[in-house]
């Protein structure tokens, strides 16, 4: 009578699961459902509470999160205590607009950590938590990062609503000014770059009032605006590819940059890209696998304006492939990119013969790739990706 209780509890015992085995049921998860935590938040944990195992933390993908929950529902004596973000609760995908230029997204939740990209003002971005001054926000091309809460404005149901039936206008030229006056010898209300989405209130000898998410009032030269709908709904064209890109010749380069102020290689391509009409993923290895692939040797004969142009490692029997670095093909065996060794956006040449060839870059190159006139691979026109159409107004 008195082992079958012993042979029962040690049965038990077995069965419990160690924090070894509870750890490596996360990790597999986070491999399998979060394996790119630049565009997705896992933050999940386990470890011991006073009445046992517990899971902990939060999550930002509902597929994530029910796979998550239905992991854990196989071992009852974990305490699941997982949230979904966003905190709030809603649910809601876009809650707040960027309310500067240009904002930093950090990796952590201080000024001092790495600088993963940045977004522009007028954007629609969803706050999925807030932490002592500091926002966790995701963008458009669904970046995740750190950032100043008094950077963003936050609206509910009804702001939004009014935000997509206003008229918004698109800065074009590559720096500006907004004024406190129809007058350019008038206080100045912030700085611009291209890019930038506000609100159009009325128009004034030249100027065009406009307004900020948080109801700042402001007046631009009308030349540098463009209606928003005429970026979102245009049909990209090489020409204008070319002509766009050349607006950021000379601009610095910063790792994370994706503004006219500092940009890198990859956020000069969805800067140009955005500009004519197409949402691209954010970084140099995610374009790589977009669009059509064009050739693997370093030719022009293939090329057309505005195929991007792939550097890094190609694969081999014994190693993956790693990109590194993206450019734009602009003709005449020319292209445009953001190079840190050049620490600023230039032009070079594919042509040996020419002043402006970098000799290194012909061994390094890995594939060109074609966006125009091809099939949504990867990419999709603005109005098709969620965040921006929640503000984009109705066409019908």
């Amino acid at each position: 009578m008195i082992l079958i209780p012993s042979l029962l509890l040690a049965f038990a015992v077995l069965q419990t699961p160690t924090h070894s085995e509870l750890n490596e049921l996360v990790e597999s998860l986070r491999v399998t459902h979060a394996p790119d935590q630049r565009i997705q938040w896992w933050d999940v944990h386990v470890e011991k509470g006073e009445s046992g195992w517990r899971v902990h933390g939060s999550l930002s993908s509902e597929e994530t999160y029910a796979a998550v929950k239905q992991a854990f529902e196989q071992h009852p004596e974990v305490d699941n205590q997982l949230v979904l973000l966003p905190e709030d609760g809603t649910g809601t995908l876009v809650n707040a607009l960027v309310n500067n230029s240009v904002i930093h997204l950090r990796r952590e939740p201080s000024s001092k950590t790495e600088l993963v990209t940045q977004a522009l003002l007028g954007i629609p971005i969803r706050v999925l938590k807030t932490e002592r001054g500091k926002c966790l926000i995701q963008v458009p091309d669904g970046y995740i990062g750190w950032v100043n809460s008094a950077e963003v404005h936050r609206v509910d149901q009804e702001q939004l609503k009014s935000y997509r039936n206003a008229e918004k206008v698109i800065f074009i030229a590559q720096s500006g000014l907004a004024y406190s006056a129809p007058d350019a010898t008038s206080m100045p209300m912030s700085d611009l770059v291209i890019g930038n989405m506000v609100c159009k209130v009325s128009e004034q000898s030249g100027y065009t009032q406009i307004q900020y998410p948080d109801g700042r009032i402001g007046w631009v030269d009308s030349r540098q605006l463009c209606p928003a709908d005429a970026v979102f709904f245009q049909k990209a064209l090489q020409n204008n590819l070319v002509a766009t890109a050349r607006k950021f010749h000379g601009i610095p380069y910063l790792w994370g940059g994706m503004s006219s102020k500092n940009i890198d290689c990859s956020g000069l391509i969805c800067n140009v890209y955005f500009m004519n009409g197409i949402q691209l993923p954010r970084d140099s290895n995610m374009q790589s696998q977009i669009g059509r692939e064009v050739t693997t040797e370093f030719v022009s004969d293939d090329l057309e304006p505005g195929d991007l142009l792939f550097f890094g490692r190609k694969a081999t029997s014994n190693t993956k492939e790693h990109v590194t670095h993206v450019a734009m093909y602009i003709g005449n065996d020319e292209f445009i990119h953001s190079a840190g060794y050049r620490e600023r956006v230039s032009i070079n040449s594919m042509d040996s013969s020419q002043p402006n060839f970098i000799d290194s870059y012909p061994a390094i190159f890995v594939r060109a790739v074609r966006i125009i006139g091809e099939d949504p691979n990867g990419f999709r026109p603005i109005p098709e990706n969620d965040f921006y159409n929640a503000i984009i107004r109705s066409t019908e």
